[in-house]
Formats: C-alpha cells, structure tokens, sequence
C-alpha cells in the first residue's frame, strides 16, 4: 500500500454572502487539487446552471486531472475552488486509502444520475430541498466520511440525502462495501 498521503477536503462556494453550495474536494501529496465533487442544477439540455429553477435536474459532477484520467467529463474541467472559501480538511490517509473512498463515490456518478433526481427551484423555504447540498452530503456518506457543516451560511438541502437514496441503497453503496462486481448503471 502507498504511504504517500492524499486528502479529501470539504469546501463551501459562498453565493452572495447568504448561502454555499457545498462540495468535495480531492488534493494529492503536494496539496494540488486531483478532481472535484459536485451536485448541480442542470437544465434539459445537460447544461449546468448557477440556480436550479422548475424542471431541472441534480445531476453529479466529477471534474478535475482525476475525472479526465478515468474518462468523465474530459471537455469539462470546471473549477469551483476560490480564495477565501472554507474549508475543511475531512480525511487523510495513504493514495490508495483515500482514491478508494472518492472512487467509490465516483463509481456511484452514472446511477446516481440516471435517477432524473428533481432540483428544488431556488432553495424555496419550506420544501423538502433537494439541491447541491444534498448532493454534497449523499456523497460524503457514499465516501465514509464525515459531512462537515459550514458555520455562518445558509446550506439547504444538507440533510435531505434520503430523498435520493433510501438508508438501504446508502448502506450498500457505502464504502467500503466491495463494489467491483456491481454495475449501477
């Protein structure tokens, strides 16, 4: 096993000082920034938008050097890591220990995306949300690792990742579960 030490780390886009879109990160040995996970509001021509609005879809996202290697999204290496933003350093641990827990979830991208999960237009109070923060948090526990709340900013949706997956389809999803002989899509 690799003793060379890579990190997943939690991070918050802030949107307009009132909210964040919240997401993974994963960051090799020397700090530099391997791929990126995102759930976001995508219209009906596959397109990502800023805000979901009636009739989009969460649809997860992997970007970054890692995605293009495994094949995912090479035309699209979208960057949502600012100056500033929190953070939040969530596991570290050998290449090989973190790489399995982010590819676990990345293994989940096609199902989870195949599922038409419906946006929650413009983070309106008193819906159950279903939006990036739902994504952000189905995805940390996809991982096996702790969902990091970000203090001082509104995160709908963060707790909602039971309106995606049911505990039973978490559970077996879940790392470190042996996925190599399930196919989800």
């Amino acid at each position: 096993m690799s003793k060379i030490k890579y990190s997943i780390e939690a991070r918050a886009y802030d949107i307009i000082g009132l909210a964040a879109h919240d997401f993974w990160v994963l960051r090799n040995e020397k700090g530099n920034v391997l791929g990126q996970l995102h759930g976001l509001a995508t219209n009906t021509e596959n397109r990502i938008k800023p805000i979901g609005t009636i009739g989009d879809k969460l649809k997860f996202y992997h970007f970054g050097s890692r995605a293009i290697l495994l094949g995912l999204n090479p035309n699209c290496d979208l960057n949502y890591i600012k100056a500033g933003q929190k953070s939040k350093l969530m596991f570290s641990e050998s290449s090989d220990a973190v790489l399995d827990r982010w590819d676990n979830a990345v293994k989940a991208l096609p199902y989870l995306n195949s599922l038409d999960v419906p946006y929650t237009p413009f983070g309106i109070l008193g819906l159950a949300h279903v939006n990036s923060n739902t994504a952000y948090t189905l995805l940390g526990q996809l991982m096996g690792i702790p969902v990091h709340n970000f203090s001082g900013c509104w995160q709908p949706g963060c707790r909602n990742a039971d309106k995606i997956l049911t505990s039973s389809q978490l559970e077996i999803m879940r790392y470190p579960q042996d996925l190599s002989d399930i196919d989800f899509a």
